[in-house]
This record gives structure tokens, sequence and C-alpha cells, in this order.
């Protein structure tokens, strides 16, 4: 399990090359970085290819993936994935998350709408 990885034509394929990945995240990650972007009421749910190994164990698979919540009662809370297939899914599964919470008739917290 290495430390570096790139996503070619929806892909994750491991570069040990540092400076081959270097490369690669100059001149593509942009146009691959975002696999879903969803807008709720008052929050976005945002899923990315992260491009770095971003577990500690060797034991463990990489997590490569990152859904994120911005705004609304579910603001902050994160999750990350191993695999573009979990990384949607897992993004769809935020997304049922936060249209739960929009169904309060309160707006949510730290907020004036």
């Amino acid at each position: 399990m290495g430390r570096y990885y790139i996503l070619h034509g929806g892909e994750v394929v491991e570069e040990t090359d540092y400076t081959k990945w270097a490369k690669w995240h100059e001149d593509s990650y942009r146009q691959v970085r975002r696999v879903a972007t969803t807008q709720g009421q008052y929050g976005t749910v945002s899923t990315v290819f992260l491009g770095i190994n971003m577990t500690l164990s060797k034991d463990n698979p990489p997590l490569l993936f990152e859904t994120r919540v911005e705004g609304g009662w579910l603001d902050g809370q994160w999750e990350r994935y191993s695999t573009l297939e979990q990384a949607k899914a897992g993004h769809q599964a935020w997304v049922a998350r936060v249209h739960q919470a929009e169904q309060n008739k309160l707006p949510p917290p730290g907020r004036v709408w």
C-alpha cells in the first residue's frame, strides 16, 4: 500500500514515483478531483478524490476519497473511502442524511436565514 495515487479513466492507480505523481497532480488533478457535489437547502455534500492515502495503517486499505458536508445541521461531518464505488455510494448516503435533516422546520443552528 503506497502513499500516492492517481485517478485515470475512473480507475485508481498507485504511483510509486513521487515526481510522476506530482506532475500528474499539477496537470490533471483539477479535472478529476470532484467526484460529486449535491446542493441541499441549507448545505452542500461534496465528494472528492484526494490522491494521497490518508490512512497511516499498513493493515488497512488506503483511504483515497472523502465526502464532506458544508452547512446545515450536519456541517463539518465527513467520511473517507477506499474506492470510487464506495465514494459514490457514500455520497448518496450523505445526501440522504442531509435531506432528512432538512425536514426540520427550523433553520440549522448558527445561521440566520
